[in-house]
């Protein structure tokens, strides 16, 4: 796709320097009627072919040399012999060019050619070289530029994703330890229960790997997802954690991070205090095609494994998919978060 789209442009190009040629060659046909009316209407038509002929010779040798040059000299490591060889060029042939014209239409012109006249055209003719060459050069410094930011951001972009994957690394062994020492306890105590947590668990462990190399899923599909994560949470605390959602059924085919329901509500965990006595309520729901998610802040004095990057790093993966922020904030003992769904 992108080399029919390079080829359409390139063939769009041509069409306007063709049409540009013409409507130059058809203002100097008109020129020459109202300045020169001796001279012939069937030379002055001679002329403004050989013109418009001259104009595309030299944007296409011109392009010639600029795409040959451009593959042997790249600006970026051969900045003066590309220009020196290039502009030589084009300057030899845009003067062999106007001295063929002389020659064939030199004495049917209403003007001597002295060498006085010829040398202004010359020059004239070096500095149109120098400017059109220039306009190549501007070009390709301006795509270099461009390429040059596409791979900083496509780097930058594979260097969050990478941030994100290891913070998902490290939460998932933090949460199978966690998970398993419940299950231990389960065992003893109630069989049928451990069966339940074992089987979500499986269904955890299977969704993260059916989705690990995705960009993003629907809400509808996360939020299945975190039913089983919570089912997990609700027998490992009890009632000292609370979870209500309250999702817009018109926001279910939205699309999220995977696994971004199962990192916050990980970080609540990790970073707040939760016993009996002071117990984590939790509420997601959606506002304004976002999807919120609160809790009541009561930190604890030390988080353990903890290196404070892990919303940056969730923030940082959904500017590239969203024009929208993540973004959260801490208001009167509330934390809330906001995750924009992505259409």
């Amino acid at each position: 796709m992108e080399k029919l789209l390079k080829g359409i442009r390139a063939t769009w190009d041509r069409k306007l320097v063709y049409i540009f040629a013409a409507v130059i060659s058809l203002v100097g046909f008109a020129g020459r009627g109202l300045y020169f009316d001796t001279m012939p209407s069937n030379l002055n038509l001679y002329i403004t072919f050989f013109s418009f002929i001259v104009l595309v010779s030299i944007w296409e040798v011109f392009s010639f040399l600029n795409r040959t040059l451009k593959k042997r000299f790249p600006l970026d490591k051969a900045p003066i012999p590309r220009v020196v060889i290039q502009i030589g060029l084009g300057t030899i042939f845009l003067f062999s060019l106007r001295a063929l014209g002389i020659h064939l239409l030199g004495d049917y012109f209403p003007v001597e050619f002295n060498w006085a006249f010829r040398a202004a055209i010359y020059v004239v003719d070096f500095f149109l070289t120098a400017c059109v060459n220039s306009l190549f050069f501007i070009s390709e410094y301006i795509e270099k530029w461009k390429q040059g930011v596409q791979r900083a951001d496509r780097l930058e972009k594979e260097k969050t994703q990478v941030q994100f994957d290891n913070l998902k690394n490290q939460l998932n062994p933090h949460f199978l330890f966690n998970a398993l020492t419940s299950l231990n306890s389960l065992i003893k105590t109630d069989p049928k229960l451990a069966s339940e947590f074992l089987q979500n668990m499986s269904r955890i462990y299977r969704y993260v790997l059916q989705h690990k190399d995705k960009d993003v899923v629907s809400l509808r599909e996360e939020k299945d997802f975190v039913a089983d994560y919570l089912f997990l949470m609700d027998t490992r605390f009890g009632e000292a954690f609370e979870f209500k959602e309250a999702i817009d059924e018109r926001m279910m085919d939205k699309g999220i991070v995977p696994v971004t329901l199962q990192i916050l509500i990980e970080n609540a965990l990790k970073h707040n205090t939760i016993s009996l006595k002071k117990p984590l309520h939790l509420r997601l729901y959606t506002e304004n095609n976002y999807l919120v998610m609160e809790n009541n802040y009561q930190p604890k004095n030390r988080v353990e494994g903890s290196n404070k990057l892990g919303l940056e790093n969730l923030k940082n993966l959904y500017s590239y998919l969203s024009d929208r922020p993540l973004d959260w904030q801490i208001e009167e003992g509330i934390f809330r978060i906001q995750i924009p769904l992505i259409d």
